[in-house]
């Protein structure tokens, strides 16, 4: 494999689709994050360093092993490729991982705050555990393998005043969880503002609207929609998308 294009035409498509949908949902700052894909067991697609979720191309990934060494594709390779790396190495069942920084789930994540259904969004992520090692940057495999053996199960991840970390078997899956995340982390800090008694769903109606709400079939039409909503957008000017 000589270059970028050799890779599956429809997972650098789709890793861009997935970018650009993470602008739209919110999640850019100034230091964006990253968003990876399994291309072999021992090799990953990795998105650029110094770029936003709207810039993001089909140029735009890197391949590297699971030891950060370059294979294919040009520019800088994110100095957080460990959190990637480790997580990869210790969950078989990942095949796409993005690390961002919505703004609420960073908030949440700095609270004692227990992760509660007060919309359908969080109904999917309940099982959300918090790395609190540190706060810093993951840029060592040292650190990122703790993260990794705290993250053995579940989707979803808060970092410490840092971020989130979101994992699925496919790109659709994974741009999902790490907007329900933000979602839920949103709706619940706004309701607990009010400084009023709410409510949220409990019991066996949690699995229940995960299951409906968030099945294969779901996931499916969202990412449809979403990928439309991106060609809207980026067709026309940053117009908001209206059916």
């Amino acid at each position: 494999m000589n270059s970028i294009e050799e890779i599956n035409a429809t997972v650098l498509k789709d890793l861009t689709y997935g970018s650009k949908t993470l602008f739209l949902e919110g999640h850019n700052d100034i230091n964006n994050g990253q968003i990876s894909y399994r291309i072999t067991e021992n090799t990953i697609l990795i998105r650029r360093a110094f770029l936003g979720w709207e810039e993001t191309t089909e140029n735009d990934f890197i391949l590297i092993d699971l030891e950060g060494n370059r294979l294919v594709g040009e520019g800088a390779i994110p100095s957080e490729w460990p959190l990637h790396t480790e997580i990869y190495k210790s969950r078989k069942d990942v095949n796409c991982l993005i690390h961002s920084h919505p703004p609420y789930s960073m908030l949440f994540g700095a609270t004692n705050l227990e992760l509660k259904p007060v919309t359908h969004d969080a109904t999917p992520v309940m099982n959300t555990k918090k790395f609190d090692l540190t706060t810093n940057t993951v840029t060592n495999q040292k650190i990122g393998s703790k993260v990794a053996d705290s993250f053995s199960v579940g989707n979803t991840l808060f970092l410490k005043n840092h971020g989130i970390v979101a994992v699925g078997k496919s790109i659709p899956e994974t741009i999902c969880w790490a907007i329900v995340l933000e979602n839920a982390c949103k709706f619940q800090l706004m309701a607990e503002s009010f400084n009023t008694p709410y409510t949220f769903t409990e019991g066996a109606e949690v699995k229940v609207k995960s299951k409906i709400i968030f099945g294969k079939t779901a996931i499916e039409e969202y990412w449809k929609y979403w990928c439309r909503r991106v060609d809207h957008y980026f067709s026309n000017g940053g117009i908001p998308y209206v059916k």
